[in-house]
């Protein structure tokens, strides 16, 4: 297999990449804004004197996201990476909620915790300029092919399928990807089957073993509130009334950059652990399709029991159905305050009941994930 159009950069390869990038002037003045003590000159010597891409990440990119952290975020915590071993290279599942910081802040994690950080899955469709692919892939990301003719589907994924096997295994590097295709706009997380069809093309022996040997660990991203929240709406109320949605020209880019700089109250990222013990028993199914289910619902559980819920979820749930039931959980002037938000976020779609019940099915879906969760533990 070759991997050379869709891998991640080499430390031998950091240099020539980020001497291109000085160039690029939007680059630079959004670094420049989250770290303006670099005088002129400063960022470009701090930037050449890194010798690996780890050291990059290390020192650049996660200074960067401790400035976005400090500017949008009340309180950031995460748990569960004390029991994930530093030498080890799981394949990191999470749900998807934002384009740009879901991985950002795992890697933040792992590099605050001492653990290598993961290779990024990122899709080909986000990647409207040269310059953004040059960065993605200086930043330990690979390249998952969207919108290719149908005739090229299937050798694209049998290569992303031995490219992923290759790095968990030969290179010893753990990956993060999506638990899906496409952020869960609607706050319903839920792993797609295919993706984990996906991870099984690489093997041509049995389907179960070799999920098991790619040590799939779930994490669960709980972010209070979703910057981008107001930009979903007119995309669910197409859905909901059965018709196309078309995004805009920049769509994906303003949504990445209102996702970074926008507010998002209390983030908490849950480390899981490997789902191995939970379906090694499922040996018994032997239709592909139903197994690969069943992995998938076992996945989703993991991630709505360690999903950290949020005043802003309570209250949600409670509007939605017109009930008290989880009052004890709201802050002080919780209730007000969401439904305050609300009322901003939704803009002149206020007073619109549809798209009233959409923005607050985002935020209830995750507290009704659980419920259905804790019910079958």
């Amino acid at each position: 297999m070759n991997f050379e159009d869709i891998r991640p950069y080499n430390d031998d390869e950091y240099h020539r990449v980020v001497e291109s990038l000085f160039k690029v002037t939007p680059l630079m003045d959004v670094v420049n804004a989250y770290l303006p003590e670099l005088v002129p000159g400063e960022l470009e010597k701090l930037l050449l004197s890194f010798k690996t891409i780890n050291e990059f990440q290390s020192k650049m990119v996660c200074r960067i996201i401790d400035r976005v952290l400090n500017s949008s975020v009340n309180k950031f915590s995460y748990d569960g990476l004390d029991k994930i071993a530093k030498d080890s290279s799981p394949l990191f599942l999470t749900n998807h909620r934002d384009i740009v910081l879901d991985s950002a802040l795992v890697n933040y994690c792992l590099n605050d915790s001492e653990h290598n950080t993961s290779e990024i899955a990122i899709g080909s469709n986000l990647l409207s300029e040269p310059w953004i692919k040059e960065l993605v892939r200086i930043n330990k990301s690979f390249i998952v092919k969207r919108n290719i003719p149908k005739q090229e589907m299937l050798s694209s994924s049998q290569n992303l399928s031995a490219y992923i096997n290759h790095t968990l295994k030969d290179k010893n590097q753990s990956i993060w990807i999506a638990q899906r295709e496409g952020r869960a706009k609607d706050g319903f997380d839920k792993t797609a089957p295919g993706l984990l069809k996906m991870f099984g093309m690489a093997s041509d022996g049995n389907l179960l073993e070799h999920l098991i040997s790619l040590n799939i660990t779930p994490v669960s991203l709980s972010y209070e509130l979703d910057p981008c929240d107001g930009l979903k709406i007119p995309e669910l109320l197409k859905k909901a009334a059965g018709e196309e949605y078309v995004k805009a020209k920049g769509e994906d880019e303003m949504n990445m950059g209102l996702g970074i700089r926008g507010h998002k109250g209390n983030v908490h990222i849950q480390f899981g652990t490997s789902i191995n013990d939970k379906i090694k028993g499922l040996s018994h199914i032997k239709n592909r399709n139903e197994l690969l289910k069943n992995i998938a619902a076992i996945i989703d559980k993991e991630i709505y029991l360690n999903y950290r819920l949020w005043n802003s979820n309570y209250v949600a749930y409670d509007l939605l159905h017109t009930s008290t039931k989880y009052v004890e959980k709201y802050d002080v002037g919780g209730k007000e305050t969401f439904e305050s938000y609300m009322d901003e976020k939704l803009g002149s779609l206020k007073g619109n009941a549809e798209a009233k019940k959409i923005f607050l099915l985002m935020y209830a879906n995750p507290v009704l994930n659980a419920e259905i969760a804790l019910e079958t533990v």
